[in-house]
């Protein structure tokens, strides 16, 4: 009897021991399953948001320039391609828009912002704004200080090869024995400079666009710039040569720094019948598709440089996403350039 007391006794202790060691759940075991639930629940909170639709705002410098048409054209393509909610706002040139406009994005919710700024220190308390409110703003063709990043040109050289292909023609001139179609009653060949100094890191393109000019020129005669002034689209840039063209009718050559400016320099000089394609040379910068046309006709138009901006409107919506998910960039991202001219402009794809 003794013996079998014994034995129930230490059958007893066995059940008890097992289920301490794991039959029982104990407040340690409760508390791993809560950590557990939490951070189930916490990845399925990141999935959803990572699958949350991104909203990107692009205050844009004016939709009356062509080139800024063709920037918002391809980022729109991009952004459907990748499922991004893009809004863009016209500043139509005005830079206090920018500044409301930023406003407005912040007030949306965006998640970021791209400006392309027609004054460069204007907005810059706002960019602050959006960057307090955890927006990252990333400045395109021209810098807003203190942005996140900066996706635009080297502008000098950007100007620098624009002048390059007017000294060039210049040269093939001299070459060809046909210079003196180029001079004017004192044996100099007048240039007309079309600027933007409204921008100021557009006053480097201007300058850039002599320097390329004067560096290439290997002739003896001399360069008069006979006219600068400040035009950004066609209107501004037909008036400007009508302007010019009055007081100077023996221009031979209009550096622009665009072609939005330099189209319209281009009508102009189409009403002024003395103005040939053997005397007079029109250079434009951003390789519009209009631009492309005159060129492959053989006209007036001799050249531009490419910055793709169909593609760089693209390009900035996977810097927006870089910028995201890694933070800011200290370094400006330069724009890739290539000139254009009768030469290559076979590589081109043009709508005759």
């Amino acid at each position: 009897m003794k013996k079998r007391m014994l034995s129930l006794l230490a059958a007893a202790v066995m059940v008890v021991s097992m289920s301490a060691c794991g039959g029982v759940k104990t407040s340690d075991d409760t508390q791993e399953e809560t950590k557990t639930a939490e951070e189930t629940q916490t990845a399925k909170d990141q999935g959803k948001s990572s699958d949350k639709k991104l909203k990107v705002g692009y205050t844009v410098q004016s939709m009356e320039n062509a080139y800024f048409v063709s920037i918002v054209e391809g980022m729109k393509a991009a952004a459907k391609e990748k499922g991004i909610d893009l809004v863009v706002a016209d500043a139509a040139a005005d830079a206090s828009k920018h500044i409301s406009q930023i406003e407005d994005f912040i007030s949306q919710g965006m998640d970021a912002i791209i400006i392309s700024p027609v004054d460069q220190e204007a907005p810059v308390d706002a960019v602050k704004k959006a960057q307090a409110a955890g927006i990252p703003v990333i400045s395109l063709d021209q810098e807003v200080k203190g942005s996140d990043a900066f996706f635009g040109i080297d502008e000098a050289e950007y100007g620098s090869l624009g002048g390059e292909l007017a000294g060039k023609w210049l040269n093939e001139k001299e070459s060809g024995g046909t210079i003196d179609e180029v001079l004017n009653d004192n044996g100099e060949i007048e240039v007309v400079v079309v600027r933007y100094d409204q921008i100021p890191s557009v006053i480097k393109r201007a300058e850039g666009l002599k320097k390329g000019l004067e560096d290439t020129y290997t002739g003896d005669k001399t360069i008069q710039y006979v006219y600068e002034q400040n035009a950004a689209d066609a209107d501004t840039g037909y008036n400007l040569a009508e302007t010019a063209l009055i007081s100077n009718p023996k221009v031979a050559l209009f550096v622009c720094i665009n072609d939005s400016s330099a189209l319209g320099v281009y009508e102009s000089c189409l009403t002024h019948k003395e103005h040939t394609p053997d005397n007079t040379c029109i250079i434009g910068l951003d390789a519009l598709p209009e631009a492309l046309k005159l060129i492959s006709q053989d006209t007036m138009y001799k050249g531009t440089v490419d910055i793709k901006p169909a593609e760089k409107g693209a390009d900035v919506l996977d810097l927006v996403k870089d910028v995201l998910e890694n933070g800011s960039k200290s370094e400006m991202i330069v724009y890739e350039m290539s000139q254009v001219t009768k030469e290559n402009i076979v590589d081109y794809d043009i709508e005759q």
